[in-house]
């Protein structure tokens, strides 16, 4: 899922919506690369597609991690916002059982799930595979995601497309045509908004 629109990035770097198409193609490329330059920054993970979009994860694999009294287990699920768990299971490693825990018995704070097992047969605290299903996301469409978040992803898409419109090298601008020069990295206020709102603070792989 894109995180914004071709409508909006033309609005960004000020080409009409009823003026040239020439660059059509290579903007709509640049916005899908802009999302995803935004799930993996967010999430520090190569794999992270899609992290902001609603959907239903079916049998999602993650590590879970066992509380020193023995009574939960708490996971963090590849999404920024959980909204409902249909599924949960755990075991101690791939040897072991199997164990189910019912839905009723799982609960979530929006970003952690933390499951209450009737017992739980393992060593405590430590580690455990959990396999999870549940729906998540923060919207299925662009219109649902917010506001801040759309404008910076088409920010970043515009400076995409100028560092294409400019070559290869480390600047864009030409001090002597008085235009301003600036580097080819993030903007600061997308980079300020991605530390304070949208960087995941948990790991994608692990419970810390």
């Amino acid at each position: 899922m894109d995180y914004t629109d071709l409508a909006r990035v033309k609005q960004e770097i000020h080409i009409k919506a009823s003026g040239s198409t020439v660059d059509d193609a290579l903007l709509s490329t640049l916005i899908t690369a802009a999302s995803r330059a935004w799930d993996r920054k967010a999430t520090n993970a190569l794999e992270a597609v899609d992290y902001f979009a609603s959907g239903s994860m079916v049998g999602e694999k993650l590590e879970g991690q066992v509380d020193y009294l023995g009574n939960t287990i708490r996971c963090y699920p590849h999404k920024p916002y959980i909204i409902g768990i249909q599924a949960f299971s755990y075991q101690e490693n791939i040897t072991k059982p199997l164990y189910t825990v019912d839905a009723a018995r799982v609960d979530t704070n929006g970003i952690a799930v933390t499951a209450y097992p009737l017992n739980l047969p393992m060593p405590f605290p430590g580690k455990c595979k959990v396999t999870i299903s549940y729906t998540g996301g923060l919207g299925a469409s662009i219109s649902d995601l917010p506001a801040d978040m759309v404008e910076a992803v088409s920010i970043l898409a515009a400076r995409f497309y100028r560092e294409a419109e400019t070559g290869l090298s480390d600047q864009m601008g030409v001090a002597e045509l008085t235009t301003m020069v600036y580097t080819k990295a993030w903007p600061i206020r997308c980079e300020k908004l991605m530390d304070e709102t949208y960087k995941r603070r948990v790991g994608w792989r692990h419970t810390a």
